[in-house]
């Protein structure tokens, strides 16, 4: 397939609904000749700002292989007035993790173990992948349990800013082009998953047109710091803060260092991976109604005895 015009005649594209709002580039469903359906993840960038990262992204994921990576099916680029690279991926119904909001603990801690296992994979293979986010891992369900696939991935060179189109998951040296980024960039990125699903909120903000991509910068860049720790469980809340570190030379070094502090934590007996119990919310009034219970004393029950012997010698000379 050599034109976009003949890959149109071949796929027919729903452009009324994207399904990739917020990122770079639209996804959105195909249907093709044999009927089936497709997840069509379609990207122009100009000849002059094009350098060639989507067709190498999409070369070196085709390279790799872990159960909670969503491989492309196919990939294509068209040079005509604009560069369209365009991704053929399977269509996962579920949607992205972005969209769930009322998973149980024990899926929050399958799902965050798999994606810690997937990056592990990664980084093992010279790929760092900067575009971790609730909104690149999409769900299905095997034998009962959530699995996580995520997409976008494939990347050896660091990815210029302009190709983002959200700020929210970025790690402070991804702002600087004269920095280099590194496995600890996608920690960054992974605790702040951490934070979100958890918490609900983003640590630094979810983009809006009142929080811009320039005020969330800034508050990565300078003193802004996440309040909602208290409600991440144990392990993951000593994981997301030391990976959320400015300073990535303090971070966590790599994710087998993250890996062993879960398992280490899994082996004492003394520990449960529980959410933590928080009363935010709770009307004060009804708390002071829930006094704990007091042991009865030795006094009142002697009481009692009196007073049920005494009402008894009343009653017998009625």
């Amino acid at each position: 397939m050599k034109t976009l015009k003949e890959f149109l005649e071949k796929y027919q594209i729903d452009h009324s609904v994207s399904l990739d709002l917020h990122n770079f580039g639209s996804v959105y469903k195909g249907v093709d000749e044999n009927q089936n359906a497709w997840a069509v993840k379609c990207s122009e960038t100009h000849p002059d700002f094009d350098n060639g990262l989507f067709v190498n992204r999409y070369a070196i994921a085709k390279s790799l292989n872990h159960p909670n990576l969503l491989n492309y099916a196919d990939t294509y680029c068209f040079k005509e007035v604009m560069i369209t690279n365009v991704a053929l991926m399977p269509l996962l119904e579920m949607g992205s993790l972005n969209n769930l909001t009322d998973l149980k603990h024990f899926d929050k801690v399958l799902i965050v173990n798999q994606i810690l296992d997937a990056l592990f994979y990664l980084h093992n293979n010279n790929i760092v992948w900067q575009n971790l986010s609730c909104k690149h891992v999409l769900l299905i369900k095997e034998f009962g349990n959530l699995v996580p696939k995520i997409i976008n991935y494939g990347n050896q060179d660091k990815i210029p800013i302009p190709f983002f189109a959200d700020y929210e998951y970025l790690a402070p040296e991804q702002f600087d082009e004269n920095s280099e980024i590194d496995p600890r960039s996608d920690i960054w990125s992974f605790s702040v998953l951490i934070y979100k699903i958890w918490t609900g909120r983003l640590p630094f903000g979810e983009k809006s047109a009142s929080l811009p991509n320039a005020k969330i910068k800034e508050r990565i860049l300078a003193d802004w710091e996440p309040g909602l720790f208290h409600l991440v469980p144990e392990p993951y809340k000593t994981i997301a803060e030391k990976g959320l570190i400015r300073k990535k030379e303090d971070r966590w070094c790599n994710c087998g260092e993250i890996i062993a502090v879960i398992k280490n934590w899994e082996s004492n007996p003394e520990n449960t991976i529980e959410p933590p119990i928080h009363t935010e919310g709770v009307n004060p009034s009804r708390k002071i109604l829930r006094k704990p219970s007091k042991p009865i004393s030795w006094w009142f029950v002697a009481l009692l005895f009196f007073f049920a012997a005494f009402l008894g010698y009343w009653l017998n000379h009625l």
